[in-house]
């Protein structure tokens, strides 16, 4: 797979340097120096080795999906943007300024679900088995974060921007070297094309294998039934006429290709990833969509309308934002990784 994105060369030195930096943190976890704690309940993380992009969230939510039926299943997540410190047990009540947009969109689709979050993990796994005694915890972006030993370890690599293929911060966008994926117990790469091949996904996957005993897969995203972000109603089908898609998420040319592929006029409006809106935003986008005419309406993320609905706005606007929620298809070998998943639960100390 040829790479498809731009690395800065000139800042290549200042990569080497956040490289070598990064490394020699993981030489002391990996040679017991710096501490890194183990629990007596299963432990799954799901993260990367980039910034964004991979798809995380909807990865810990189908995790989430085939354990919860099961297992008392609970998800620990830093949260990020969010405007508290500590631990914050989640609950009807909260909003993204307590505990993030990404923990507020997982509780909000599964609200039986014991969803902290808890910029220190070692604490917060230990205060969610104090007060929830779930079976499993999933951690969500915890693949760098090695205070934490896992008992399966999940990474995330996007088909688009391959780790093999990037650099180093700031040149690129990794965060640690590509060798790091030893760790992994199971690698996905996520965001497949819908024509990938076998012969190209068989060789991505003996690149990216260190050992063999690790396993890899291949999933897309599928995007769902959408629905208003008001009351949180189910539509068949969205709207005709002209949409604009608001946006603050790491990669918002997919929801783009997919509006036009459903045959839709699309305008973007993009913020930056886990974007705070404020009234300002919400008036610019009454205005453009003043601008498209009558029939415009709003699409947005699940993790946008997460943080949107912390906002005053417009009861006309609000009746006019939707929501396409996206999640995982695996391209192949489903029922492989779910088995992969239960069966490590189930097998946890015995």
């Amino acid at each position: 797979m040829k790479p498809e994105f731009r690395i800065n060369q000139i800042l290549r030195p200042l990569g080497w340097l956040y490289g070598a930096v990064s490394g020699i943190r993981n030489i002391l976890y990996d040679r017991g120096i710096a501490k890194s704690t183990s629990f007596s309940i299963p432990v799954i993380s799901i993260g990367n080795i980039t910034v964004g992009g991979t798809g995380k969230t909807p990865h810990t939510e189908y995790t989430a999906t085939i354990l919860k039926d099961r297992f008392r299943t609970a998800v620990l997540s830093r949260g990020y943007g969010r405007h508290t410190k500590g631990f914050i047990m989640s609950d009807f009540h909260s909003d993204s300024g307590l505990i993030g947009d990404e923990p507020l969109q997982i509780k909000q689709r599964f609200p039986d679900l014991d969803v902290a979050v808890c910029e220190d993990r070692v604490t917060g796994i230990r205060r969610i088995i104090d007060m929830c005694s779930p079976d499993v915890i999933l951690l969500d972006d915890a693949f760098q974060h090695r205070k934490v030993t896992p008992s399966l370890n999940i990474l995330l690599v996007n088909w688009h921007r391959n780790i093999l293929d990037d650099a180093m911060l700031p040149a690129g966008r990794m965060r640690e070297s590509a060798a790091s994926r030893r760790r992994a117990d199971i690698i996905i790469v996520t965001k497949c094309p819908e024509d990938m091949s076998r012969e190209s996904a068989d060789a991505l996957a003996a690149a990216l294998r260190i050992s063999p005993s690790q396993q890899v897969y291949f999933t897309t995203l599928e995007y769902g039934t959408p629905y208003l972000m008001t009351g949180r109603e189910q539509v068949a089908a969205l709207p005709s006429g002209p949409v604009l898609a608001v946006t603050g998420i790491a990669s918002p040319s997919l929801m783009e290709a997919e509006l036009k592929r459903q045959g839709h006029e699309v305008t973007m409006l993009t913020f930056p990833d886990h974007y705070r809106y404020c009234k300002e935003d919400i008036r610019l986008i009454m205005e453009q969509l003043e601008g498209m005419g009558p029939d415009a309406f709003v699409v947005t993320t699940a993790k946008d309308a997460a943080r949107l609905t912390d906002m005053e706005i417009d009861a006309d606007l609000a009746a006019k934002i939707y929501v396409l929620p996206v999640g995982v298809r695996f391209m192949r070998d489903k029922d492989a990784f779910d088995r992969a998943v239960t069966g490590h639960v189930e097998s946890f100390g015995k």
